[in-house]
């Protein structure tokens, strides 16, 4: 049932294109819904306070699974949630528009797009290309796993942490949550992301450069003070041995994002195995 959940999921998130197939939707009302009870700053005042914020939809997620007490009933609920919670139109859509901008030799116009996806976050050095791995490990990979391991209820609580993290959703101009927020969400993700990203940079050096990125896999393996983004990021720069114009905008991101489709193959095929073997259920 976790492969076949994965495969319509993913496959649905492309065509579903729908305000209400998109989990900014949802984390708005939500959002707004908790702003009835508490302060937008209380809800942000720490990392205690925003976990509890993204474990409520979970405790009353689990008790809807437990009320449907049906095996294909929770199926076809549990695949809706996750088609919501994978993948990102806004995302896409930033990718999208930054090739046309690039295409068009608009510089200013591809600035804006890698600074809308980057929104802040990025390391020192980081390119666009590896700013769409990091999404793609946030959007995809990241929810992947969780689910394979951790079932739904893991992946709404990840996902809730990557929108408030990112700054998702505006109203009126004005973000959801406060900055302060954002910084307690990105704290709590720096250690979840720690063996995932791991996991996810394993990939990237089986699909690419095996012996090139060994190294750098290894060495950053256990280097824990390593944000697993830039961690993340230049493993997979490193497995996609390239050489291109530096004036070509466009080379990079669309080599990147061949390498990340690629993983995202392989982790379905690992998938199907531990199906085969027993081991995600």
């Amino acid at each position: 049932m976790t492969l076949i959940s994965l495969l319509i999921a993913l496959a649905a998130e492309r065509i579903l294109l729908s305000k209400y197939w998109q989990f900014n939707f949802y984390f708005g009302q939500y959002v707004g819904f908790a702003r009835g009870f508490v302060s937008k700053g209380e809800i942000s005042k720490n990392v205690l306070n925003i976990t509890v914020f993204a474990l409520l939809p979970v405790a009353i997620l689990s008790i809807i699974l437990w009320l449907f007490d049906n095996s294909l009933i929770q199926f076809v609920l549990v695949t809706l949630i996750l088609i919501v919670c994978v993948g990102s139109q806004r995302i896409r859509d930033s990718y999208k528009n930054y090739l046309n901008a690039a295409m068009r030799g608009d510089q200013t116009a591809v600035a804006l797009h890698q600074d809308e996806l980057q929104q802040g976050q990025k390391f020192e050095g980081e390119s666009f290309g590896q700013t769409l791995v990091w999404m793609n490990y946030q959007y995809y990979m990241a929810l992947m796993l969780v689910f394979i391991f951790f079932g739904i209820l893991g992946v709404v609580f990840y996902r809730i942490l990557v929108a408030v993290a990112n700054h998702s959703g505006e109203v009126d101009g004005e973000s959801f949550l406060p900055d302060t927020a954002s910084e307690n969400a990105q704290k709590i993700l720096f250690y979840l992301d720690i063996i995932p990203s791991r996991a996810v940079a394993f990939g990237y050096m089986l699909v690419g450069h095996f012996s090139k990125a060994s190294t750098l896999w290894l060495e950053g393996m256990l280097n824990f003070k390593q944000s697993p983004r830039q961690y993340l990021c230049e493993v997979a720069e490193i497995a996609e041995d390239y050489q291109i114009d530096d004036e070509d905008c466009t080379a990079e991101p669309c080599l990147l994002v061949r390498l990340a489709k690629r993983n995202v193959l392989l982790l379905l095929a690992a998938t199907a195995f531990m199906t085969i073997a027993g081991v995600a259920n």
